[in-house]
């Protein structure tokens, strides 16, 4: 086997696989790497999407398991609030093989089982089995999430995070909207009951600092979806959990290595939603990679830098501002709870008039 790559990915979920393919359609020689024995499993996720990602990415319909058209956000004292939200909940398992089936048929290669253990000049150190072997390549572009091999190789320090936990239960209602609920025992996130059709994602996330209530707050968050009635009882056919970034964006092209998704904190920092932006820098990350590749110009990769910051950047930004206003807010007292709520949660007005006053 040859082992010497234009351009190596490490990582296949959304952000990965969609630069795989770009690059690979543009010429370069790539190869998709993994450390899962399968693609898409286990999900991390909580698989709800805006519509809008069907513009940035193919995919079928079965990877769609309902549509979704609103979001309500419930605050303490039963009062809500609901706003238009249209959007897809995926199967995320198959959304993410139907990724890397099409990066596969673009021409790149996919080596599953194959874990990313250190970075030379050369290229890519990696573990197949027992074995460690060097995978050569003129540009690394690191998707491989919020605990990124690819980040900690350019020094970067472990990133901050909420912390969640899922469960997929049965759900005996049907329902065509998603539902957000904050509590101040929940400090610096939020639960959600997410329907996918005779199913339901119902977790909890919160700070890092209060993880050890985390499991305790899911199961409280469980009665009250059966003392409400909204489920019948409780029937956990699934369980997951996962770190999100909630940070600033990081310098995202340093030397030949580019980093896209959670690896480069391009998830959102108040609601966590990372598939669609991670989409979007996926491609743009294998698309610049493969222009540089064929300039044979790695500073050609500082427009991977300049072209996210365009389409998504300011949006993570102000994102973070309102994460850290948040985060210093919640356990002042006397806070006024569901104020600091509207203020910092994109479902009502008032999180946005800061922003519409910073361009006016």
């Amino acid at each position: 086997m040859d082992e010497t790559y234009d351009v190596v990915v490490v990582g296949a979920g959304p952000a990965g696989s969609r630069a795989a393919e770009a690059a690979a359609r543009r010429g370069a020689k790539v190869l998709l790497i993994d450390q899962r024995q399968r693609i898409g499993v286990p999900v991390h996720c909580a698989e709800f999407v805006p519509q809008m990602i069907s513009r940035y990415v193919p995919f079928s319909s079965q990877c769609v398991l309902q549509d979704i058209d609103t979001m309500v956000t419930h605050l303490p004292g039963n009062r809500s609030y609901e706003m238009s939200s249209p959007g897809y909940m995926l199967d995320r398992s198959l959304f993410d093989k139907e990724l890397a089936a099409s990066a596969v048929l673009a021409g790149a290669r996919v080596s599953i089982e194959t874990k990313a253990i250190g970075r030379t000049s050369e290229g890519v150190v990696v573990e197949r089995g027992a074995q460690k072997e060097i995978l050569r390549a003129k540009v690394i572009i690191g998707a491989d999430g919020a605990h990124s091999f690819a980040a900690r190789s350019l020094g970067y320090p472990p990133t901050r995070t909420i912390i969640a936990l899922q469960y997929e239960v049965v759900n005996p209602h049907a329902q065509s909207h998603v539902d957000v609920f904050f509590h101040p025992d929940m400090e610096g996130g939020y639960a959600w009951f997410f329907p996918k059709g005779k199913t339901a994602n119902v977790g909890v996330g919160i700070l890092p600092r209060k993880g050890y209530l985390l499991l305790n707050r899911l199961n409280e968050f469980l009665r009250t979806l059966v003392d409400s009635k909204r489920l019948q009882d409780i029937h956990i056919i699934g369980k997951k959990g996962g770190a999100i970034p909630c940070e600033m964006p990081r310098q995202t092209v340093l030397e030949n290595v580019l980093l896209a998704g959670d690896a480069a904190c391009h998830a959102h920092p108040i609601t966590g939603g990372g598939i669609l932006n991670a989409v979007m820098a996926g491609e743009m990350a294998g698309r610049i990679a493969a222009q540089a590749v064929l300039r044979n110009d790695l500073g050609y990769l500082q427009h991977y830098q300049a072209e996210w910051r365009e389409a998504f950047g300011s949006t993570l930004s102000y994102g973070a501002s309102k994460r850290s206003f948040l985060e210093e807010n919640w356990q002042r007292p006397g806070v006024d709870f569901e104020d600091l709520i509207r203020k910092t949660w994109v479902g009502f007005k008032e999180y946005y008039g800061e922003r519409h006053s910073r361009k006016s």
